[in-house]
């Protein structure tokens, strides 16, 4: 079985199936009817779903756990102990709490037949010290396996600097020139002029785009996480503009493939993007964070001028459309509007996981 669930960690870090039968081995030696397992964020503010065996779902586990407080005591882990379930009066709920890798709290959960602890304290502890041992394999398996897609990324980025992007400011300088050089002739004709015009428009747009592009691959390099990617986004608009910005990020880390991420860190500096251009706000608030269905919702507003005004600046807005590709890309829905008390809103949401992959607890 270990040769398995190493195996299965490997090939995708993000499965669930090594720790269902991790579960299901723990629940043979104990004789449980059922069993789940959740582990705390890194901040310790929410606590997630890891994997559950049996009859009891999701909804049920986090009663048991809301009930007899397990979640708000978890600052250090725990003995072995018996709470009950009031659904549920013929069975007793074994709880016991562990280290989950480098930082965080866990908690395994065992529903059985008998009041009473079913194997010695010894027994769960060596359980639960396989099981941090699993979670912090599969851990350092998705941080190596970010790290090469971060290579790749980086490789990307220099092509796309070395060679697309200076070819766009070289195109950009060359219909400059030639403007300038038909407006020094009396016979110019007005529509090569605009049509000029519109050419240097779409290559301005294309080389913006490009260039948020090359700075994501960048902060999404050496490791860095999508907390990280959006804290230094977040910083890097505050230092271009006079708006105050202010982020509330709850999304667990891992909770995304790199490449969604990515989709949806794009979406954010657009989003930002155009709050600096276009809002004329002082104040803009971006928010990330998981739903009671398991959807992820992002939220970026603003105290500007509102949407219907910003699009009436007789610029082209190719930047919308994009970020709606984008939110297609990923499944989710995209949705821009006025909000309420004056300014801006933009929503993006994603599916979330809801059967399988770590399942969140809004707090």
């Amino acid at each position: 079985m270990l040769n398995k669930i190493l195996t299965r960690l490997l090939s995708d870090p993000d499965s669930v199936e090594p720790f269902e039968l991790v579960l299901s081995h723990i629940m043979e030696m104990t004789d449980a009817r059922s069993g789940a397992i959740f582990v705390s964020t890194e901040s310790g503010r929410q606590l997630v779903q890891l994997a559950v065996v049996g009859d009891d779902d999701r909804s049920r586990w986090l009663r048991v756990i809301r009930q007899s407080h397990l979640f708000s005591s978890l600052d250090t882990p725990e003995g072995p102990r018996i709470v009950s379930d009031a659904t549920d009066p013929d069975s007793s709920v074994v709880v016991q709490s562990f280290s989950q890798g480098i930082s965080g709290i866990g908690l395994l959960l065992l529903r059985v037949e008998s009041s009473e602890i079913p194997v010695s304290r010894k027994t769960l502890e060596s359980f639960t010290e396989y099981l941090s041992g699993v979670i912090e394999s599969a851990r350092c398996a998705r941080m190596k396996l970010r790290s090469a897609q971060s290579e790749e990324r980086a490789a990307i980025a220099r092509e796309l600097h070395d060679s697309l992007a200076q070819s766009i400011s070289y195109l950009k300088v060359k219909v400059s020139l030639l403007q300038d050089t038909l407006r020094k002739r009396t016979d110019s004709i007005p529509d090569i002029e605009k049509t000029l015009q519109e050419v240097r428009s779409t290559l301005s747009t294309a080389d913006l785009q490009l260039r948020e592009l090359i700075t994501t691959f960048r902060l999404t390099m050496r490791g860095r996480t999508f907390s990280q990617a959006l804290e230094d986004s977040i910083e890097e608009f505050e230092r271009r503009s006079s708006i105050a910005f202010d982020l509330d990020n709850r999304l667990k880390a891992g909770r995304l493939t790199v490449s969604d991420e990515m989709q949806l860190l794009l979406i954010l500096r657009e989003a930002l993007c155009n709050v600096v251009r276009h809002s004329h706000a002082s104040l803009c608030w971006v928010s990330v964070r998981v739903r009671d269905d398991g959807a992820i919702l992002m939220r970026v507003e603003d105290n500007g001028i509102g949407v219907q005004l910003a699009l009436q600046d007789g610029e082209h807005h190719h930047g919308l459309i994009i970020m709606q590709e984008r939110a297609r890309a990923l499944g989710g829905t995209f949705r821009i509007e006025d909000r309420i008390g004056g300014g801006t809103r933009l929503n993006v949401y994603c599916p979330g996981t809801d059967d399988s992959g770590f399942n969140a607890i809004v707090d």
